[in-house]
């Protein structure tokens, strides 16, 4: 290969290398961004290591194959980094995430990739279900390694193999756009800096004759435009962006979507903290559902009565004057939900202190807005206590309130075992109150188990009549199972139903708030239960879901009146064996189960965090190694440029034999250091050329009164300053064996002594 070819390929390799680096940086840098919308930190380095294990198998390719070819890589072999990378990304996420699918623990399998859809799915709804900042579960963990492994191959082709550095740009605005996207508020400007920053550095790194007043230019207009471009587009609208509990879910969509997947996040988190004038504990109810459909349960589309304020709230539906009431009064903060609806007791009487437009729907007596969410909100609520006696319950009826209303609707081609349920269990009955109470009771007699994962041919969280009937089968569910089993038998049965979606009481805490006992209200307290109606009372609240809540008094069989249901042996239903299978993760694995978070799951996300430490480690071990690199690369192309060989290369020659553990005495003159180096690496006649003529022109531009005259001082020699040190370095390293080689490199030890550190530039 001659000269000037040589003097290329070097330079292509060690600005492929520089702009591999600089990638790494303005990726991890603009991952940053993320961080006000994900919470804790440990997922930027789990970006960072996908990003610097993805660059780093492409820029390994990009060189063994130069390296191979003697010179430069021909166009056919460009794409070979971009799916050498590519493997490397779907080997991680196999290792990581579906390594007991995989064949041999990496090579993913068509199991595997079934894994992965489900993770995607996972990561989806926690996404949409979630308030921001959001816990990064294990499906988001994916996604986020899915989407920075492919950035970064798109950034590499981009600024590599294509060199185009600039349209780098486009992975990193991706990364910049997500918490805007979100909303504008969660931008930060200081990562958008220091990301312009990190892209000006690449720009430099990519251009063999950096402009550095265009690089500039460029950056400060890209900067100005992705700070403006969001404040014109459509803002993000908190009630849809929020994804708390019913995190901002419209209140024509079935809020119980995302119950199921509060009661099993995995770190409860506050939703409100509350206290009542009496001290005592109450359910705080959001909405009430009555349509019943084949497939799930659904609240009436709101109508927003402007009329009906907070500030006097109608009276109770059904409720007379003759049945027991005690005023309440309850105070509440809202600290985290983001739902259309109020959280209040019910019924409420007056509602005061609210910031927002709120009004009462005089059918069920929720509260909802036509442009807030509850979040924020801090609020007295005016209720009532309804006690009424078992008596006026035995005697009531439960006719419709209303004869058009839909409290007795079911769909026609309802299971037969909801109806012979319930016939069954309240066959001994004589009222409609005996009825509810002996469903009550059948539900909480100890042969249903409570279960937030309960497998369902129909979803784990579906509530419609197939999955209520394979849940009576399976006697096992948690509390949307529960309500609404009873709400549809008590339909059955002729009692108007539906099913309300709120919070249990919570957890007293030992702080007081101006003296009254405080609760918190958390994640883990979303629940759900029915309401019957009775002439004369109303809708009654009951509590079919065992170890959840407590049951009324006037629904206890504690109480006296309170009609007991007969108790009855439950007919033995055998159990199917199951079918072995031939691998652990055969079946579908739905990664917001707690039990594959404890199995797989915990062993993924162990394995993760395993590997990203040990990556950590290898890294801070390979940090001396990279500021050597930097070092030498820098000094390179200061000869490349035309800086004197006696302030460069001299040094570079001197210190790389320090790393290879020739030590040099500092006072040593240029013959003294070059008879030295020589000697070491056993040099003959042909190989001391290069070394002695670069000795002669570091001392003649050390000791020369007319360096510039020499032609020398910037460089003017035949093949470059730099080609000639190169080349000397190369024929000085061949002379030692290649473990001290490939230790010099990894270990230099010239960055930990005093003496190079105070001679390095």
């Amino acid at each position: 290969m001659r000269a000037p070819e040589r003097r290329r390929d070097r330079l292509d390799h060690r600005r492929a290398w520089r702009v591999s680096v600089a990638l790494l940086f303005c990726l991890s840098i603009s991952a940053a961004a993320l961080h006000t919308v994900l919470q804790g930190f440990g997922w930027w380095f789990q970006i960072t290591g996908i990003v610097f294990a993805v660059l780093a198998a492409a820029g390994i390719t990009r060189a063994l194959g130069a390296r191979s070819q003697g010179t430069r890589s021909p166009g056919r072999r460009a794409w070979l980094p971009t799916l050498v990378a590519s493997a490397v990304l779907v080997t991680l996420i196999t290792v990581f995430f579906a390594s007991r699918s995989a064949f041999l623990f990496v090579i993913p399998t068509f199991e595997s990739f079934a894994v992965f859809g489900d993770l995607a799915q996972a990561g989806s709804l926690a996404i949409a279900n979630q308030a921001v900042p959001a816990d990064v579960t294990l499906g988001i963990s994916f996604l986020l390694a899915v989407g920075a492994g492919s950035l970064a191959i798109l950034a590499d082709l981009l600024a590599v193999t294509w060199r185009r550095p600039a349209l780098a740009a486009i992975p990193i605005a991706v990364l910049l756009g997500i918490p805007t996207f979100v909303g504008i508020q969660l931008a930060d400007v200081f990562v958008f800096v220091l990301s312009a920053v990190a892209w000006l550095v690449l720009l430099r790194a990519g251009e063999p004759f950096p402009q550095t007043s265009r690089a500039v230019g460029i950056g400060a207009v890209s900067v100005v435009v992705a700070l403006l471009v969001p404040l014109a587009l459509p803002t993000v609208d908190e009630s849809t962006a929020s994804g708390d509990a019913f995190g901002g879910y419209l209140a024509s969509v079935n809020p119980v979507l995302s119950l199921g997947d509060e009661l099993r996040r995995e770190l409860p988190r506050t939703i409100l903290t509350y206290s009542t004038l009496s001290d005592q504990p109450t359910y705080l109810r959001l909405v009430s559902l009555q349509n019943f459909l084949a497939e799930t349960w659904e609240p009436d589309p709101p109508t927003i009565d402007r009329d009906n304020t907070p500030a006097a709230v109608g009276p109770p539906p059904g409720l007379e004057a003759d049945i027991p009431v005690e005023n309440e009064t309850t105070w509440v903060d809202v600290n985290n939900l983001g739902s259309p609806w109020l959280p209040v007791p019910y019924p409420a009487t007056d509602v005061s202190g609210l910031r927002g437009n709120w009004f009462w729907d005089a059918d069920d007596l929720t509260f909802t807005s036509p442009d807030r969410v509850a979040r924020g909100e801090e609020y007295r609520v005016s209720s009532l206590l309804v006690q009424p006696t078992p008596a006026q319950l035995d005697v009531a009826n439960s006719t419709l309130p209303n004869p058009d209303d839909n409290y007795l609707d079911l769909p026609a081609d309802l299971p037969g075992i909801i109806r012979s349920t319930a016939q069954r269990v309240t066959s001994s009955a004589t009222s409609n109150y005996g009825r509810a109470v002996a469903l009550q009771e059948y539900f909480r007699d100890g042969t249903f188990d409570y279960s937030e994962t309960a497998p369902a041919d129909f979803g784990y969280d579906s509530n419609g009549m197939k999955a209520i009937a394979q849940f009576l089968e399976a006697k096992s569910g948690y509390c949307i199972h529960f309500s609404s089993a009873m709400a549809i038998m008590a339909r059955t049965l002729g009692i108007p139903s539906r099913v309300a979606v709120g919070f249990l009481p919570g957890e007293k805490q030992a702080e007081t708030v101006e003296g009254r006992t405080s609760y918190r209200v958390t994640t883990q307290d979303v629940h759900a239960w029915p309401e019957l109606y009775f002439d004369g009372i109303g809708w009654t609240r009951f509590e079919p879901t065992p170890g959840r809540g407590f049951v009324p008094t006037y629904a206890d069989e504690a109480t006296p009146g309170v009609p007991v249901p007969p108790v009855t042996t439950p007919t033995a239903t055998p159990t199917p064996t199951p079918e072995p299978t031939n691998s652990a993760t055969a079946a579908p694995i739905d990664p917001n189960d707690p039990a594959a978070n404890s199995s797989t799951a915990a062993v993924s996300l162990g394995w993760l965090w395993t590997g990203l430490s040990l990556l950590g480690v290898i890294l801070l071990l390979l940090l001396p190694a990279f500021i050597r690199g930097i070092q030498r690369a820098l000094r390179l192309r200061r000869l490349a440029r035309g800086f004197p060989a006696a302030q460069t290369g001299w040094k570079e020659v001197l210190q790389s034999m320090h790393d290879l553990g020739v030590d040099i005495s500092p006072t040593a003159t240029p013959r003294e250091a070059a008879a030295a180096i020589a000697d070491s690496a056993r040099l003959g006649e042909t190989d001391r050329v290069g070394l002695d003529s670069l000795r002669a022109l570091v001392e003649r531009q050390s000791f020369s009164r007319r360096r510039a005259e020499s032609g020398l001082a910037h460089g003017a020699v035949p093949g470059g300053a730099d080609d000639r040190v190169s080349d000397i370095l190369d024929r000085v390293r061949r002379a030692f064996g290649w473990r001290r080689r490939i230790v010099a490199a990894l270990a230099p030890r010239s960055i930990w002594s005093r003496l190079s550190l105070s001679r390095a530039d």
